[in-house]
């Protein structure tokens, strides 16, 4: 029952996502949803015992909850420039296109039960929904702290696609993504700020 609110408020994050103007908005859900991604690693962590889910949790927690949310939230702050996000697309279609692709991941992976693990089972359609709206947003924003935004709510999606599938990635994966991911913040951040 946990673990199904957990994923379904983590989809819902990141509908909402779309929907949003604000940019400093969109990095406080992306910074609920990571907390969010932690809560479902110690979830699972606890039900299976596994000592690296719960060093995963407490990565998550701390670079993907605080520390990337706050580097996007000092480079706003740095940069005098407009704070709503600019979209290729308007906002209704962009939810209708967010909505449509949640129906799309929940109908799919119903023929997916050989591959899931059973306590991943209520993981697998909200991580295959966010993998596809995070390249949704990549798509379709102009900014670059938005498309950050997007590669970050990828990953999330992969790590949850992960837990579901094998109870998370080996420990060496999830920490080089980890650091992929923080690099490509700062990245993002400094291109921004320099521009």
């Amino acid at each position: 029952m946990i673990l199904t609110a957990l994923s379904a408020l983590m989809v819902v994050s990141t509908i909402v996502l779309v929907w949003l103007k604000s940019i400093m908005s969109a990095i406080k859900i992306l910074s609920l949803q990571s907390l969010l991604l932690a809560a479902a690693s110690l979830s699972l962590a606890m039900r299976t015992g596994a000592a690296e889910l719960y060093v995963i949790a407490a990565l998550s927690l701390l670079v993907k909850a605080a520390l990337i949310p706050y580097i996007l939230d000092r480079t706003m702050r740095r940069m005098n420039v407009k704070r709503e996000t600019e979209k290729f697309i308007g906002r209704e279609t962009s939810i209708l296109a967010a909505a449509g692709i949640v129906v799309f991941s929940y109908a799919i992976t119903g023929h997916f039960n050989g591959v899931m693990t059973e306590l991943g089972k209520s993981y697998l359609p909200g991580s295959i929904s966010m993998l596809l709206i995070g390249l949704f947003d990549m798509i379709t924003h102009k900014k670059a702290i938005m498309q950050g935004v997007g590669l970050i709510v990828m990953e999330n999606g992969l790590f949850l696609f992960a837990l579901s599938t094998a109870n998370g990635m080996p420990f060496l994966v999830d920490v080089g993504i980890f650091l992929d991911v923080f690099v490509t913040v700062i990245l993002i951040s400094t291109l921004n700020y320099r521009m």
